[in-house]
């Protein structure tokens, strides 16, 4: 009797560990990057599910004790039942173009691609906006839907140069369209472009420095794109040698316009300069017991300098193991505050 008990409860167990080896083997997800257009996007195909995204940590759940949330449960079940259910869904999409002032763009073209279950694996349309910046595409069947949308005379926005809308799979995070509330796309339209001085050489936008690492200033000429005893800016760091800086716990980098100043922007189109507002002196200090300890800096500001003042753009990128920094930048020399490119 006893060893019919261990027979059955071995079998029991043996099932359940099938059962789990099952699901989680259904649970695999294979990720492809296409480019499109001339935009790369990462586009989501998968064969499966994702097991990452499978564990769901709701709030106020100790770490490790996740759980896995009904509509995945649900949507394991389906795809099991169906390997082509993830390509199936109903895809709606309702769209709209607007400028940097919020007023519609007519004519803007769009570019849709949908994973789908097309012999070539995806779908593509163009189609461009209406009057009111308005576009839709509607009654498709897919898994995945990409959208771009540009307009000669236009900056592309960060949004509008390959936004993905997941139909399929909850895990991802679904899509739901509106009509009554369509997703918009921004563009800026193009104004009038200076002659800008760029840290531009040959191919290179970069303009790599080498700075002392022992606190001895160094000066940059964004006009000469050099380094020396002269220029409109102070560089100074205090850094450990390379093969040191893996066990360093602390660093500092400084910049200085002593006639002028910088003002830390993050504007997605850095095109006009303020006039205000500028800092003579930036300085980083890092200190590895601290929150704010990082490895790498990457910064980004307007610039002015001179007098009368010039104003510019720069883009700076150091960090504890660098050698100096690489710069990228872009001054308007004839005093105007437009750093739009022609």
């Amino acid at each position: 009797m006893k060893k019919r008990y261990l027979l059955t409860l071995a079998i029991l167990i043996g099932l359940g560990m099938g059962w789990i080896l099952l699901t989680r083997r259904s649970a695999q997800n294979t990720l492809q990057t296409q480019k499109t257009n001339s935009v790369s996007v990462q586009q989501a195909l998968p064969n499966n599910i994702s097991a990452q995204k499978l564990s769901i940590q709701p709030p106020n759940t100790p770490a490790g004790n996740s759980v896995i949330a009904p509509a995945v449960m649900e949507y394991v079940r389906r795809i099991k039942a169906d390997p082509q259910y993830d390509w199936k869904q109903p895809v709606n999409f309702y769209g709209r173009v607007v400028d940097e002032n919020n007023v519609a763009v007519a004519d803007a073209n769009i570019h849709f691609k949908l994973n789908d279950l097309s012999q070539k694996g995806t779908s593509d349309w163009d189609l461009t906006s209406d009057s009111n910046g308005g576009f839709s595409l509607t009654n498709k069947k897919g898994k995945y839907l990409y959208v771009t949308v540009g307009k000669q005379g236009y900056y592309s926005s960060d949004n509008s140069v390959g936004s993905g809308f997941e139909y399929a799979n909850p895990a991802n995070g679904l899509f739901t369209p509106d009509a009554g509330n369509p997703v918009v796309f921004h563009l800026r339209k193009k104004g009038v472009g200076a002659d800008l001085i760029t840290s531009q050489y040959g191919m290179s936008t970069d303009f790599p420095i080498h700075i002392p690492h022992d606190g001895k200033p160094i000066m940059v000429d964004f006009l000469q794109r050099k380094t020396g005893d002269s220029g409109q800016m102070q560089i100074t760091e205090s850094k450990p040698e390379f093969s040191d800086w893996k066990s360093a716990t602390n660093w500092w980098f400084r910049l200085e316009i002593p006639d002028g100043g910088l003002v830390e922007q993050s504007d997605e189109f850095p095109f006009e300069a303020p006039e205000t507002n500028y800092q003579s002196s930036i300085e980083y200090n890092f200190q590895q017991n601290q929150p704010d300890w990082i490895l790498n800096l990457k910064k980004d500001y307007y610039i002015k300098f001179g007098n009368p003042p010039r104003y510019g753009r720069l883009h700076l990128e150091t960090g504890i193991s660098y050698g100096g920094a690489i710069l990228v930048y872009a001054i308007n020399p004839d005093g105007s505050r437009n750093l739009e490119p022609k």
